[in-house]
């Protein structure tokens, strides 16, 4: 026999090819494997819907059905997280701190007008929350200063099932060129808020470009908070411009950016962590500094 799995979502992960006979004791045996059986993974990384967009979502367009299928609703409060993998999401600490109790999430939605959510949305039940140790907690949400080590993981109940309004994306490779340079391009989605409303009911999306920490720095913030008071740390990224920018309701959103061996394929760059002003730059936690706290976590 010939073990396949349900492509393109799902791939083997196997030495050889997948191929097994049945031995004399009437087990199955392949050359490479032996007596173990293959899996079939997630494939991460791929829309199933292309994001063709040459120009917290501010001046941002709408996103079709597949253009995210690693996006994370987590309705109250309103917030974002990315699936990585068939039983973890990836989101901000921030997200997680806000929210009294168990997390209710959905993956697999594009417009949640309705109490229900979107009727394709699937919901998702948490089992267990990793925040980062390094997270410093606050009382009051609303005078935090102090963003660095804005990221924490979901474990889920149950594994969910790929397909193409739902599949994960990857994590950044070890590689330097997995790091996030100025004027690399990426997107970020989301359901916050825009110029016209306080938060939307269709996914929208941005496609936005990193740049120097000094444009963020130089941001008069919105809030009443000392601009002077606010950290900016080496595990951050600054991006956006042109009135693209992430805003309030996106945070643990993804910052999507394309892989450097494979320009169809994304990787989690950076989670919308906080921002001085929204519709100018915003800040987002740089995953490829947590890589080996996520691995080790998960």
């Amino acid at each position: 026999v010939r073990y396949v799995c349900e492509e393109p979502y799902y791939a083997l992960q196997t030495r050889g090819d997948g191929e097994y006979q049945c031995s004399d004791n009437g087990k199955w045996v392949s050359k490479e494997m032996g007596t173990e059986l293959p899996v079939c993974v997630p494939v991460c990384g791929f829309p199933s819907t292309p994001i063709q967009d040459q120009q917290r979502i501010f001046g941002g367009t709408r996103a079709k059905t597949g253009n995210f299928p690693w996006q994370v609703l987590f309705p109250n409060p309103r917030g974002g997280g990315v699936l990585i993998s068939e039983r973890w999401v990836l989101t901000t600490a921030q997200v997680l701190d806000d929210s009294r109790g168990k997390s209710t999430m959905y993956a697999g939605a594009i417009n949640i007008r309705h109490q229900s959510q979107d009727e394709e949305a699937v919901q998702l039940e948490q089992d267990k929350v990793f925040i980062h140790p390094g997270w410093t907690k606050v009382a009051d949400p609303n005078t935090r200063t102090n963003f660095d080590n804005d990221i924490a993981l979901v474990r889920l109940m149950e594994p969910v099932k790929m397909g193409p309004r739902i599949s994960p994306l990857c994590l950044p490779g070890a590689s330097p060129e997995y790091e996030l340079t100025d004027g690399r391009v990426g997107y970020i989605s989301g359901w916050g808020r825009t110029e016209k409303r306080d938060r939307v009911q269709h996914l929208m999306k941005a496609q936005i470009p990193v740049v120097t920490m000094e444009k963020c720095r130089n941001v008069k913030p919105e809030s009443l908070a000392d601009a002077t008071t606010f950290h900016f740390t080496e595990n951050m990224i600054c991006a956006g411009g042109g009135r693209k920018d992430s805003c309030a309701g996106d945070s643990g959103g993804a910052f999507a950016i394309t892989d450097p061996h494979n320009d169809s394929q994304y990787y989690v760059g950076g989670l919308v962590s906080w921002g001085p002003q929204c519709g100018t730059y915003g800040l987002y936690t740089r995953v490829g500094r947590y890589r080996d706290w996520i691995l080790e976590t998960m």
